[in-house]
């Protein structure tokens, strides 16, 4: 098996233990204090580890994946369908959801402030070694927290992680409105540095960095998806703000080093055999999950080679056909289907349908005397996001951005006018980027029933109806690529739906239109944020924060989930 070369093998548990250790506070309050205004009780690491360990941290997260992504968001953007078909409160709560909250200020943030302080307290002629490697978390830091304000709002972020340094306990909070200004102007600022000839031959990150090659090369893929994350932040404001999309998509699209262009130069993370091997990694083998009816008839008749990366067969065969048949278990005028993909419907109140049984019911028969249970619908390549499945020895990939992400949000920007660029160019380029990359990711997962993409399948794919480029349809195209791509990160085609109302009932590849006891079923747009505790160090300035949020009547209160953050305008 070929591996690409940006490929990284990352043993759980092994990677800078010392690092991620000294960080644990299972202790009082008085020694939490202790720890977190003196660093210098903290063993003197190099920062290089200290970075891993946080990369690790950002992806080493099951609970989230179990709890937001397979139970929560992957459901609510009709991505993932229950084997049995949702229940009229599939998208009524979202329990035990946002441990990317906790994930950033009680790790993540931690680990890469502590990276940038121990290069900050190394002697003259040693830190100016280190300008690199100090600007790098400061992309890091960026992501993390605008991914956890993008359904959180307002933060504590300009000093919310300096007590260890001195700082305050109680630090101001950021309106999701100012993040945005203050991210911008960070990763400008990383930018600057990392271009920048520095007087002192550089430290690289070698195998600490997770993300790209880690020697002098590296530098131009850091600055690359540093562009890219500034562009993505942009997207956002597409309607709170498409003026300030315009100005910093023109900014960057004009840089001289520019944004990720290449497959090579994609924003991933490969975790080597083990790393996902938690049982919350896996969607549900036996309860199952499949897609939505509607979007596998899409892949299906536009004859979509993703269709068999992101699902497997559905298990009937010709041979258990003809047993069921035989049997009386399926009509005697049936007629086998070799199709053997199909979803499942996403509305509670499709299962009350007559037409629509065979979807929701399994057929057993027998077999050489033994049960067989047989289902319509195709379930998930579960080793797309546990490649330890069923005894798999692959690798799970994790999205960050990736180039068909870039293409599609630059065939976006010139289809809404916000460039002069070819939103026609920019949407095959996305298409024939996220094509090779899944199947890239899927030869790494050592996908169950793996057939690679062959170099025909991308060229009649894009000449099929609905995906052959239409300039009167050119937004509907671009986005329904953008939500399929999007199929191992299921927040960004939440996101995507919010911000652009589709894929919806009336798009080229319809979502459902949600129904509960015949009631229509809205889908949470943020998560609960809750109004902190008395004793809380940073009460009264949280308290504030939640206050100044709910002056915005489509925030809601702080326990709506179908209440809006600042980006998610009406």
């Amino acid at each position: 098996m070929k591996v690409k070369n940006y490929l990284k093998i990352v043993p759980p548990y092994s990677i800078a233990i010392l690092a991620l250790g000294m960080f644990s506070m299972s202790c009082n309050r008085e020694k939490l204090a202790e720890y977190n205004t003196n660093p210098d009780l903290i063993l003197n690491v190099s920062p290089k580890p200290i970075l891993t360990t946080a990369i690790v941290k950002m992806h080493d997260n099951s609970g989230e994946a179990f709890w937001d992504n397979i139970r929560g968001i992957s459901n609510w953007t009709q991505q993932f369908v229950r084997k049995n078909g949702n229940s009229v409160s599939f998208a009524s709560s979202a329990n035990n959801t946002n441990g990317r909250y906790g994930t950033f200020y009680n790790g993540v943030g931690p680990l890469l402030i502590d990276a940038q302080k121990r290069i900050e307290l190394m002697p003259a002629g040693e830190k100016e070694k280190y300008a690199y490697i100090h600007a790098i978390p400061s992309i890091l830091k960026v992501y993390y927290a605008w991914y956890v304000s993008d359904v959180n709002g307002s933060l504590a972020y300009i000093d919310g992680l300096s007590a260890r340094n001195g700082g305050t306990f109680s630090p101001a909070y950021q309106s999701q409105q100012e993040l945005y200004d203050i991210f911008d102007k960070e990763l400008k600022a990383a930018v600057t540095v990392l271009k920048t000839q520095q007087p002192a031959v550089q430290e690289m990150l070698g195998s600490h960095d997770l993300y790209f090659d880690g020697n002098d090369a590296s530098i131009q893929k850091w600055i690359k998806a540093a562009n890219s994350l500034r562009l993505k932040i942009a997207m956002r404001l597409t309607k709170r703000d498409p003026e300030k999309t315009k100005a910093i998509a023109a900014e960057v699209l004009a840089d001289n080093v520019g944004v990720i262009s290449s497959l090579e130069e994609e924003w991933l993370f490969k975790a080597g055999p083990s790393f996902t091997a938690d049982g919350n990694w896996n969607p549900y083998p036996d309860n199952g999950f499949s897609g939505e009816k509607n979007v596998i008839d899409f892949l299906w008749n536009t004859q979509d080679p993703r269709l068999r990366l992101f699902f497997r067969k559905n298990s009937w065969t010709k041979a258990n056909f003809d047993l069921a048949k035989a049997q009386g278990k399926i009509g005697a005028n049936a007629k086998w289907d070799p199709r053997q993909y199909y979803g499942q419907y996403a509305s509670p109140d499709a299962n009350k349908d007559e037409d629509k049984k065979r979807f929701f019911e399994s057929v057993t028969i027998k077999d050489g005397g033994k049960d067989v249970v047989i289902d319509t619908i195709s379930p998930l390549q579960q080793r797309l996001f546990q490649a330890e499945y069923n005894g798999g020895k692959g690798f799970t990939t994790f999205h960050v951005i990736t180039y068909a992400d870039v293409c599609f949000m630059r065939a976006e920007l010139a289809a809404r006018k916000l460039t002069n660029e070819s939103a026609e160019d920019w949407y095959y380029k996305g298409i024939d980027a996220s094509i090779r990359s899944y199947n890239d990711i899927a030869n790494v997962a050592q996908l169950e029933e793996y057939e690679a993409v062959a170099g025909n399948e991308i060229a009649t794919y894009i000449q099929q109806p609905g995906i052959k480029f239409n300039p009167a349809k050119a937004l509907e195209q671009i986005v329904i690529q953008q939500y399929l791509n999007y199929f191992k990160l299921p927040n960004e085609a939440w996101a995507l739906i919010k911000r652009t109302g589709m894929p919806n009932a009336n798009t080229i590849m319809p979502l459902e239109v949600l129904k509960g006891d015949g009631q229509l079923l809205e889908i949470p747009r943020r998560y609960v944020i809750n109004y902190p505790l008395a004793g809380d160090l940073n009460f009264t300035n949280r308290t504030q924060a939640i206050d100044d949020m709910r002056k915005d009547p489509d925030f809601g209160l702080p326990s709506d989930i179908f209440g809006r953050v600042w980006w998610d305008k009406k």
